[in-house]
This record gives C-alpha cells, structure tokens and sequence, in this order.
C-alpha cells in the first residue's frame, strides 16, 4: 500500500514538472516569437526606407536628360535609347510593389505590436516689447503633441491629436483634443470623415497642425492662428468632411467640402463650438485645388470659401447679437526643388444682422523660404484688413486690422530635430471695440517686436 501511494505521488510529481517545463517553453517560445517579429518589423521598417530612397534615385534618373549618343554609334542605338527612357521602369515598378506589400505586412502587424505612438514636443525661450499682448520674457514650454493614426483595415481611417500646452495666461496647463476624426475611404476619390478636424482653408490650416518640427516658422500667420491663440476664423471644425483626388488633365484635382457646428463669441474670442452647437447655425465651406503635372509639379493653386451665422453671447449666455460670417478666397503653394512658397487670401462679405449693414474686410500672407542643406531661411509678410463696424470681427478683442513682417530660419539638426531663430514686428491702428456686455472700449494703436528661438523634436 505504501508503495502504491508512494508511486501516485512520484507519478504526479512527475507530471507537475512536464507541465512547469511545458509552461516555461511557451513562455520561451512566446517571447522568442515577439522577438524575430520585432526584429522582421525592423528589418521591414529598414527596407522600406532603402527601397524608398531607391525609388527617388530612380525617378530622378528618369527626369533626367537622355545623354547624346556618340556619332560613331550603330544608327538604331539612339532609337532604342529614346524608347528606353520613354516606357516606365520595371525597376522603378518593382521596387514600389515591394514597398506596398511591406507597408500591408506592417499594417496587418500592427495589431500584435500594438498601437504605434507619435509625437512632438518644443521649448522656446523669446522676448518681446511691451505692446506685444503674449509678453514674452524668457523661457517656454512648449508644447506636448502626441499623434496617432490607427489604421483598421483597408477602408477605416483615423487620426487623433491630442496636445497637452499651458494656458494662454501661462498659469496652468491644459490637454485639447486638437483633432479626432473617423472616416471611411469610399474609393481614391473619394474620404468621408466625421469628427473634430483642422478646417480645410488654404494650405497652411492642414498642412501644418500642432506639432511644431513640421513647421518651417515658429508661429503660425497672426489671423489663421489657433482659436485659444488669437486666431479670428475657426481654425478647428466638428462636423462632416469629404475629402478626395481625382485625375484631370496632367494633373489632379482636390476637393473638400465640409457641414460643421456655427461658431460663436463668447469673453470676447471666437468658439467653435467642439462639444455641441449652442445655436442652430452651422457652418458649411469648401476648398477646390488643382495640382499640375510636368515642369509645374509641386505647384498647387485653387479656392476656398465658407458661410455661417456667428452669434456673440454675454457673461450670463445671453445672445448679444449676430452676424453673418461669409467668405471667399484663393491661394497658392509651391514646395519643391528646395523652395518652400504660400500665398492664402481671404475676402470676409459680413452683415451685421441687427442694423442690415454690410462690411467688407480683407486678410491675407505671403510665405517664401529656401533650404541650402540643412538651413532654410525664410520670410513672411501677413497683413488684415478690418471694417471696424463689422460685429462679427468687434466683438474679438484680437478682430482688429494689423501688419506683420517675419524673417527667420530653421536648421534642421537631423530629420527628426530642428532649431529655429525668428524675428518679428507687428503694428496696428487704433479702433473702438465691444466688450463682452456690448459696450465700446478702446483698443490704443500698437506696435511691438519679437525675437523667438525654438527647439523642436519628432519621434
């Protein structure tokens, strides 16, 4: 009997350790496994970017002059040289099919890795003269930006941007959900979006969001600004979006047209309503460009316009009064070969909706930089132009006409780091403006300059 039990119990010791032993070899196993996949996604991630760079020396190969053929060369050479340089480049295919596939394998990987995280961040020390309403007297922050763009499947599309900055006063510091949309890739032509996005006017507004490193300057143009920085249109939007491309001629044609919440004024800065609209007004905009081909690639030009009510409330959420918000304008880019160049103009239709009265006022920016290497210097010049009797632009404390010089430049210390000095001078009238009870203040004439350095980082 007792080397019966004596047994049993040999017999389960026995198998306590295969199943230990087991267990740790999966656990071994399992971790070897995330590791050879870590090291293929490396490998991948390498891949890609070599055959990346293959591709542009390709397609520069391809742009480039065919040589003349030596006069002592039998007489069908040039022929077969001319048709050689004419058909696409079997290399040139074949290496961007290997990047597309890479780029599904990554995608479909993503989701045993889990979710890529991307950011920006940025320190700034600045001064600035005494009229400059931001007063800067020494070292700042920056700003946090961490940025996701979670891919599931071939049709669902999304991008959340959340930045974490002090507050306008340099108090305290706060987290915005700067942008968070959720859209569906209909076909190449066509995206449909719904969320919080950068309104698609210009080229500045979407091309540059809140991660400072992708920005040549270190502020953005005065009236285009941020909304919790000034900015007197609605740089964000909640609403619906389509986006797409289609081909037309030897170009492309881009589009977007967008229904969002109306904005409103309220402490005197514009609201563009992010959680819900306080009134029943919505804004509804567009933006058409084209894109050539050819000798004029990297060239885009087109208009843009939008139309809404804004409702300015007091203190106490008492509506003060309304106007009605319309605009149309134009704009142009160009970034290649080493240049750098924008051009955004806007032309504001208003009407005060308690008199009838209507008002005209104008804004606009040139932007011009050039890289040598790892420098760019740059220029812009801004200037706005406001009807004083407007209500929609009276009501914003910063709704006032001004002009503004910028010379600057950025060194880019690596590709995922850059260094940038900026100087400035702003000036503007005076005028009477409104308060938050709808009574006149006057706002001085000013004038201030302001020297900013900015050291900003991708990862």
């Amino acid at each position: 009997m007792q080397a019966d039990v004596k047994w049993k119990w040999a017999r389960v010791a026995a198998c306590c350790v295969v199943a230990l032993a087991s267990s740790s070899a999966r656990a071994d196993d399992q971790a070897e496994r995330i590791k050879a996949l870590e090291q293929r996604l490396d490998s991948s991630a390498k891949l890609i970017e070599q055959l990346s760079k293959r591709i542009g020396d390709l397609e520069r190969s391809a742009r480039a002059p065919t040589v003349a053929v030596a006069v002592s060369a039998a007489a069908s050479a040039p022929t077969a040289a001319v048709a050689a340089a004419s058909a696409p480049s079997p290399s040139l295919t074949s290496l961007q099919e290997q990047v597309d596939q890479i780029n599904d394998g990554l995608n479909h990987r993503g989701f045993e890795l889990g979710l890529p995280l991307h950011g920006f961040v940025d320190v700034q020390a600045a001064t600035s003269t005494g009229q400059d309403p931001l007063r800067l007297r020494g070292f700042n922050g920056g700003t946090l930006d961490l940025y996701l763009t979670p891919q599931l499947g071939n049709r669902v599309r999304s991008l959340i941007e959340i930045a974490f900055e002090y507050d306008p006063d340099g108090k305290g510091s706060q987290a915005d959900m700067e942008r968070l949309q959720l859209g569906y890739s209909v076909n190449d032509s066509l995206t449909l979006w719904m969320g919080r996005f950068h309104t698609p006017f210009g080229l500045w507004n979407t091309y540059f969001h809140h991660g400072a490193n992708l920005q040549t300057s270190i502020y953005r143009p005065q009236f285009i600004d941020f909304e919790d920085r000034g900015g007197i249109i609605p740089a964000h939007s909640v609403g619906i979006w389509a986006s797409g491309k289609t081909a037309a001629g030897p170009g492309k044609l881009t589009y977007d047209a967008y229904l969002s919440n109306g904005p409103s004024i309220r402490d005197r800065a514009l609201d563009f309503n992010p959680f819900t609209d306080d009134t029943a007004n919505k804004m509804v905009g567009f933006n058409l460009g084209y894109q050539p081909a050819g000798a004029l690639h990297g060239l885009t030009f087109g208009l843009h316009g939008f139309a809404s009510n804004a409702t300015t409330f007091t203190p106490a959420n008492a509506p003060l009064d309304v106007a009605r918000l319309r605009m149309a304008g134009a704009y142009a880019g160009y970034d290649n070969d080493d240049w750098e160049a924008f051009a955004e103009y806007y032309d504001f239709f208003d009407r005060n909706n308690s008199d009838g009265s209507r008002h005209r006022s104008h804004a606009g920016f040139i932007h011009v930089g050039r890289t040598f290497g790892s420098l760019t210097p740059y220029v812009r010049y801004e200037r706005v132009s406001i009807d004083a009797k407007d209500d929609y632009f009276n009501a914003q404390h910063t709704g006032r006409s001004s002009t503004r010089g910028v010379l600057g430049a950025r060194y880019a210390l690596d590709a995922r780091s850059s260094l940038k000095l900026e100087l400035s001078t702003t000036t503007q009238p005076a005028l009477n403006q409104r308060d938050e009870l709808g009574g006149i203040v006057f706002a001085p004439a000013a004038s201030y300059r302001r020297a900013a350095v900015q050291y900003s980082i991708a990862f």
